[in-house]
């Protein structure tokens, strides 16, 4: 479904300002260039969700797991959240500030890892960590209650998090939503530089390097990298939210074609004007 009646806030509006005064989408290119990954983190959970909800933290293969939820009452449904930041980042405010609102207003408990990342470690050790969290949760949680969720680079991973799921024959979660998430890290879609001049956030080359990164080597159009060419049959049912704005739309349109050609429907929600993980 394309949104056509959205209309952009003021705040919207203003943040993308920023993102042009900042030069934001030529900042992760920089990071590389100059060999300063310097990471952008807020890898605790923030005062304001430990304050409203009682917070949980485990190590799985020596990594974070935080589980959020109320303090005196269970939820009634789980998100297993992974995080954005190219593979290379980890938490930022706005991914703790989100989770606040997700949790006040669905009643769920949160479950987040703070996953290996690039460039000290590639995809597998990052896949080795996300499979034990997720048969952990499959085993002591009904799958009919659990939702699995990811922005950005955290997108991809939960759909190739799910294809490998399929393809190990463990079960599937109730559904799949997918925010502005990074299909391919390839970024070969030619149409993406049709898209380019209108994306103030995210710069191609950055992202590339980032993903040169994470893959180490690997060929860049495998699954568990690049979702995009993995298999979409036997997934529980994706939702996609993205904005117009932003170079991955490119992608999600195109896998939004290529599950129609194979009948498998996707809940597509494209928003005119937004930029990249707006929500």
């Amino acid at each position: 479904m394309l949104k056509t009646s959205t209309l952009i806030s003021i705040q919207g509006r203003l943040f993308d300002l920023l993102l042009r005064l900042i030069h934001k989408k030529s900042l992760l290119k920089k990071r590389f260039h100059y060999k300063k990954i310097n990471r952008l983190i807020w890898s605790e959970p923030t005062r304001k969700i430990r304050s409203s909800f009682r917070v949980e933290k485990a190590l799985v293969d020596g990594h974070a797991v935080f589980t959020l939820n109320h303090k005196h009452t269970a939820g009634q449904k789980t998100i297993l959240y992974l995080h954005g930041g190219a593979y290379i980042d980890s938490f930022v405010k706005p991914h703790w500030n989100f989770m606040h609102t997700l949790i006040q207003q669905l009643d769920c408990v949160i479950i987040t890892p703070d996953y290996p990342l690039a460039p000290e470690n590639t995809f597998k050790e990052t896949f080795t960590m996300l499979s034990e969290v997720y048969k952990e949760l499959m085993e002591t949680t009904n799958p009919d209650g659990i939702v699995m969720m990811g922005d950005s680079s955290g997108g991809g991973l939960a759909l190739a998090l799910a294809q490998l799921a399929a393809k190990e024959k463990w079960p599937q979660p109730k559904q799949i939503i997918l925010l502005s998430p990074w299909l391919d890290i390839s970024l070969s879609n030619p149409t993406i530089m049709d898209i380019d001049p209108s994306d103030n956030f995210l710069g191609a080359d950055g992202l590339k390097m980032a993903g040169k990164a994470y893959a180490g080597g690997f060929p860049k159009d495998y699954y568990l990298l690049s979702p995009i060419y993995g298999e979409l049959a036997g997934l529980a049912p994706v939702s996609l939210f993205i904005g117009s704005r932003e170079i991955l739309v490119a992608d999600a349109r195109k896998l939004k074609k290529r599950a129609g050609e194979r009948g498998i429907i996707i809940n597509y929600n494209e928003y005119p004007g937004m930029f990249h993980a707006w929500m």
